[in-house]
């Protein structure tokens, strides 16, 4: 354990937190994911806060060598300029085609070669998206550049 795993548990804390405490303005029945979202991530970070808290009072050495932040630089450059494109094509493109082209693009960036895998893992996240938000959050999302009129 070190100060990198205390700053983590207490950064979720915060998030989650906030999340749970934004939450409880929803609709009644859409507040329910955030508010549990955001308590299982407070409570799971208490653990690391705890743990991190112990070794560094005791100033024990960690048995675990120090971890780079950033395994290959070159993949991480990448996944940050498809997000980058994500975040301006959103608003012109949709939300779920943007999300679609986002896992597509992106698979091949970090690893994934196999189609199969990629489309079953695509059509997935995009038919929980749609169930979340359309669904359950009953929240409206960008509309798709071919249904705008």
């Amino acid at each position: 354990m070190n100060y990198r795993d205390l700053f983590s548990g207490i950064a979720f804390l915060i998030i989650g937190t906030t999340t749970a405490w934004m939450g409880k303005d929803f609709f009644a029945d859409a507040a329910y994911i955030p508010i549990g979202a955001g308590t299982l991530m407070g409570l799971f970070s208490l653990p690391l806060i705890w743990r991190s808290s112990r070794s560094l009072l005791a100033r024990r050495p960690s048995s675990q060598p120090a971890m780079a932040l950033v395994d290959h630089s070159g993949r991480f450059l990448a996944t940050l300029g498809c997000c980058l494109v994500y975040y301006v094509a959103l608003p012109t493109v949709g939300f779920y085609t943007t999300s679609a082209l986002f896992i597509i693009l992106l698979a091949p960036v970090l690893g994934e070669r196999r189609p199969v895998v990629v489309l079953g893992i695509t059509l997935g996240f995009i038919t929980l998206l749609y169930g979340l938000f359309a669904v359950v959050l009953k929240r409206p999302l960008p509309v798709e550049f071919f249904l705008a009129s």
